[in-house]
């Protein structure tokens, strides 16, 4: 009988030194992979809790008996509660545990090592202690109190939630993965197994073998972090984090196959559903889809950190934006592994981008240029050639009036009656812009002095014989016109609109809904039977 409680006793320490060099080991590690510093602590706790056991069975004395039952409950109430720790940050679940949330999981572990050290004021953990001489060694019998019950509940549930997790994961996760699973998952059912068997009593002199069994579980851990690196990377929850990724990701070896990709890449590239691209060397797979030459060289190039932006034409000529991030893998030996290529979907930034842009020159009213972008875009030409060039001003006649009589919608409904009448007589070349409240601008470049003045008169026209309803009223527009042409006056464009302004000026003054055209000396009305046929 004597050399069982001897057995148990060598085991034990061999056991709390394994936990030890476990908590080393994870203490070296805490800061290169994820999950090494909350398993160096329930290494550590475990290391108390075997070794106060293992000095508990070699006490003398019941005071002795009870300072290393109080030591092993410094360690033994957060075992399960770390261990619950661990599988949700392996699971990638950590991300919704707050430091609250962790004190939280530690206060019962806590209050049970309070009330552990404090039990001989209220008696709720232990209500009696019986101390039984088996030859030649001092065991003790506890009469568990109300705590016990919570505590050991707590326990049991911390325990089971981490094996179910486990458990779950081992269905939906790859096979890559299974031995970290299948260790995790042994290393708690073990001990858990093993407290139900202590619990039914009928281990050898009612001794705790849980230790015993730890034994056992920390080789194992051992071998596994010798052997495959157990917590050199937390393999589910990079795979969550894999899977749920918004950007697409794809993974090649060394020689551009692609070998996994994320089902947000999926998404992007549908030619990828269901795996079919897997085995198929990338730019192979783009260039069935994508006719850009440029990009599926930049897909063979074998720099690092190389950025690409694609503008992809799908369905439908529906213009979609992608930025493309490429980066090396490398393995221990410092060697390129392979390629990691990051897809992220930029088109709604860049579609605002671009309405940015284009507010910035663009009228809002009449989506015709503003008067700074027309300016700009008119000094270019007169810059590249100024030679028969015309700059136009009209303004449209008494629109305070028609602002007051039918309302400002209405007077920007005749903004843009106004404006769609030019267009018709307008090339692409010209330049169109708003010039003011109701006053436009526009560029003839390639136009002689009269040519200008026919267009002029075209779409002076064209506003006097058109019209717009309003409720069924018809509301009718005319305008004024002032224009200058660089065969008369200087190629400057300060000049050209300061003089296409006094004409304009001219016109209004002679009567409105006519043109005077600059000629350098002065200013003249232009009739239709004044311009050529």
């Amino acid at each position: 009988m004597d050399s069982i409680v001897l057995h148990f006793i060598v085991i034990m320490s061999v056991s709390g030194i394994l936990s030890v060099i476990l908590s080393i080991i994870a203490h070296a590690n805490r800061h290169r992979y994820i999950g090494c510093q909350l398993f160096m602590y329930m290494s550590g706790a475990t290391a108390i809790y075997i070794f106060g056991h293992t000095f508990e069975l070699l006490a003398r004395t019941p005071g002795e008996i009870m300072f290393w039952v109080c030591f092993q409950y410094i360690g033994l109430p957060f075992i399960a509660p770390l261990s619950l720790l661990i599988v949700l940050q392996f699971t990638g679940f950590h991300q919704y545990f707050t430091k609250r949330r962790v004190l939280l999981i530690l206060l019962i572990p806590t209050l049970t090592t309070i009330l552990v050290f404090t039990n001989s004021l209220h008696s709720l953990f232990y209500r009696d202690i019986t101390i039984n001489p088996v030859d030649g060694f001092l065991l003790a019998d506890f009469t568990i109190g109300y705590w016990y019950i919570i505590h050991g509940v707590y326990t049991f549930g911390c325990s089971m939630l981490a094996i179910f997790m486990l458990v779950w994961f081992l269905r939906v996760t790859k096979k890559e993965y299974l031995k970290q699973i299948l260790i995790l998952l042994v290393g708690m059912l073990l001990p858990i197994m093993t407290s139900f068997i202590y619990l039914l009593g009928v281990t050898p002199f009612h001794i705790d073998p849980v230790p015993v069994v730890m034994f056992l579980t920390n080789a194992l851990y051992l071998w596994a972090i010798m052997s495959f690196q157990l917590f050199k990377i937390s393999p589910i929850a990079m795979e969550r984090v894999f899977e749920h990724m918004s950007e697409g990701v794809l993974i090649l070896d060394r020689y551009r196959t692609l070998i996994d990709y994320n089902p947000a890449a999926a998404s992007i590239i549908p030619t990828l559903a269901n795996k079919k691209g897997i085995g198929y060397k990338v730019d192979d797979i783009f260039s069935g889809i994508i006719k850009d030459s440029a990009f599926i060289q930049w897909l063979r190039s074998p720099q690092d950190h190389s950025q690409y932006d694609l503008m992809w034409k799908k369905e439908k000529d529906q213009s979609c934006y992608y930025h493309l991030t490429a980066s090396s893998l490398f393995n221990k030996r410092g060697e390129i592994e392979g390629r990691q290529i990051v897809i992220s979907d930029v088109t709604e930034q860049r579609l605002l981008q671009e309405e940015l842009e284009r507010r910035a020159y663009i009228d809002g009213l009449t989506n015709i240029f503003n008067r700074s972008s027309f300016i700009e875009r008119t000094q270019l030409i007169l810059e590249e050639d100024a030679q028969d060039t015309a700059v136009m001003l009209f303004d449209i006649d008494f629109f305070k009036q028609i602002n007051d009589t039918h309302g400002h919608h209405i007077g920007d409904e005749a903004l843009r009656h106004v404006v769609s009448i030019c267009q018709e007589h307008l090339q692409m070349d010209d330049l169109f812009g708003r010039y003011g409240g109701e006053e436009f601008a526009i560029c003839l470049p390639h136009q002689s002095f009269k040519e200008a003045c026919h267009i002029a008169e075209q779409i002076r026209h064209s506003f006097e014989a058109s019209f717009f309803t309003n409720d069924e009223e018809k509301v009718r527009v005319t305008a004024s016109f002032g224009i200058a042409h660089t065969a008369n006056d200087p190629c400057v464009l300060e000049t050209l609109l300061f003089e296409a302004d006094q004409a304009l000026y001219m016109s209004k003054r002679q009567g409105r809904n006519r043109i005077y055209a600059s000629t350098g000396k002065g200013h003249v009305l232009y009739h239709e039977q004044d311009l050529p046929n």
